[in-house]
């Protein structure tokens, strides 16, 4: 007969042995990793630690901290053992940007700033997260300088066209750091989280395209499969590389059938096609309401309009402002007889027609040929009685 308490206690060492076993198992799941430092300034007083989701379209929160009287913070998590590095975003609870971190498991992560936070911040033991903190700095000097001169266009300053001139430099410095530094580092997710950067076409979305190219896009996503070939973001670089490939195919059958199709509405927000236009000659124009150079083209335009208007000839004009308000307000007062149409109700025209400054112009013949064409005056009207 077998003695019930050794029963009770083999009973109890299997428990034991299985429990053991769960929390060695549970163990065996997740590495801890740390990520800490110290904010000092710009009025924080919490943290929040958040993961990017693999389809880079949202965050999950995963822990919140209130900094310490030292101004210091630490989040201590378990990251799974293996896994290919992961994007994580520290978010405060005001305005800061979000600072974005490449974490593996295991890491160690500390950053500390002092004043703006987001500008000022340093990290260290974490070499792609270094890279993107230098990024951050090179592309968001430029944004901001961006973003205090457009203030400046909006308040309606004097001189326009020279905080113009100087915003389009901004917006081209920061882009040409985006591209200097995704074609240097293309074997990083700092270079993948820096090709997310969209916030210069925001600001000004004619130079939507004249970044990063397909070749850029290629070169990264060849890069991440050799360094991190387990990586999920690989997955959406090739979505947009498809994507990318088949928007070139349709623009190449759109431009065989005649000239790329657009439809913009008027400030009445009635739209507009190109190609309601088909069979007539159409002067296909870019200007901008806050330029005295398109508004004198304007007055000339509008001679040539009443002469050959009744013999099919039409101007198809886009505004590249991005004051909705500005351009209804000088369309009304030059009286402008064709239809004006505010571009920016699809910004991706520009880059369809690659227009990089106005005044810019096409003209189309009646079979449907498009052509570079001159706006002086007698060259224009030359042009124009050639096709009519």
């Amino acid at each position: 007969m077998v003695n019930p308490i050794v029963l009770e206690m083999k009973r109890f060492i299997l428990a034991a042995i299985a429990i053991a076993a769960m929390f060695t198992s549970c163990a065996d799941k997740g590495t801890k990793t740390t990520i800490e430092g110290r904010f000092v300034g710009d009025r924080v007083d919490s943290v929040f630690l958040e993961r990017v989701a693999d389809g880079y379209n949202a965050v999950e929160r995963i822990n919140a901290v209130k900094l310490a009287s030292d101004s210091g913070f630490k989040f201590e998590f378990e990251v799974e053992d293996g896994a290919s590095p992961r994007l994580y975003r520290l978010s405060f609870n005001n305005s800061i940007r979000p600072i974005v971190l490449v974490v593996s498991p295991g890491d160690n992560i500390y950053l500390d700033s002092a004043g703006d936070i987001f500008l000022n911040y340093e990290v260290q033991n974490s070499e792609e997260s270094k890279l993107i903190e230098q990024f951050n700095k090179e592309y968001y000097s430029a944004v901001d300088r961006l973003a205090r001169l457009s203030e400046q266009i909006a308040i309606g300053d004097k001189d326009i066209l020279s905080l113009n001139t100087q915003a389009y430099a901004a917006a081209k410095e920061a882009m040409l750091a985006q591209v200097r530094f995704v074609g240097s580092n293309q074997n990083t997710l700092a270079a993948f989280y820096a090709s997310r950067q969209r916030v210069v076409e925001e600001y000004v979305p004619m130079l939507e395209g004249k970044g990063l190219s397909l070749p850029h896009i290629l070169s990264l996503k060849q890069g991440l499969e050799e360094r991190y070939p387990d990586s999920p973001y690989i997955a959406i670089l090739e979505s947009e590389i498809a994507q990318a490939q088949a928007f070139a195919e349709l623009a190449g059958s759109v431009e065989e059938l005649s000239y790329p199709d657009i439809t913009l509405d008027d400030m009445y927000k009635k739209e507009h096609s190109l190609s309601d236009y088909n069979g007539k000659v159409v002067l296909l124009y870019f200007w901008s309401a806050e330029l005295a150079l398109c508004n004198n083209i304007n007055a000339e335009l509008k001679t040539l309009y009443e002469k050959y208007h009744d013999s099919g000839f039409e101007v198809y004009q886009v505004s590249v402002d991005t004051s909705r308000a500005l351009w209804i307000e000088a369309v009304r007062a030059q009286q402008l007889p064709w239809p004006s149409l505010f571009g920016n109700t699809d910004p991706r025209v520009f880059s369809l027609y690659g227009v990089e400054g106005v005044p810019q112009a096409y003209i189309i013949s009646r079979d449907g040929t498009l052509s570079n064409c001159s706006l002086v005056l007698d060259k224009l009207e030359s042009e124009i009685k050639s096709r009519l």
